[in-house]
């Protein structure tokens, strides 16, 4: 026995046409195993954290902690020992500048010798 396709759509279209609905007997037992489940489990106690532990998660935890201090210690780098290309581009923008050092102008690292 062979079915075509006409009657595989005549099959679904019969069972489309009567939809089934779960008894209120099934529904009742489902409702009834959530609730014995629910009733046996608590809610883990959450430890208190502290300020920094908070702050450290609020960030992202310690792989955005360690990309901010890589970020903070480039710019005080360049704040410290800015490149030439930075001396140049504030001038095109804003005039002729005063560049104040804290190193003399061919130690870039303040380390002589």
């Amino acid at each position: 026995m062979t079915m075509t396709d006409q009657d595989l759509d005549a099959l679904f279209a019969t069972a489309r046409a009567a939809p089934v609905a779960p008894s209120d007997a099934l529904l009742a037992r489902i409702v009834a195993d959530a609730d014995a489940i629910a009733a046996g489990r608590t809610m883990p106690a959450r430890p208190a954290l502290g300020f920094w532990t908070m702050l450290r998660v609020a960030i992202g935890g310690w792989p955005a902690l360690g990309g901010m201090a890589a970020a903070t210690l480039a710019g005080v780098w360049i704040g410290f020992a800015p490149p030439s290309a930075v001396a140049t581009l504030a001038t095109t923008f804003w005039g002729e500048t005063t560049t104040i050092s804290l190193f003399s102008s061919d130690d870039i690292l303040g380390i002589e010798g």
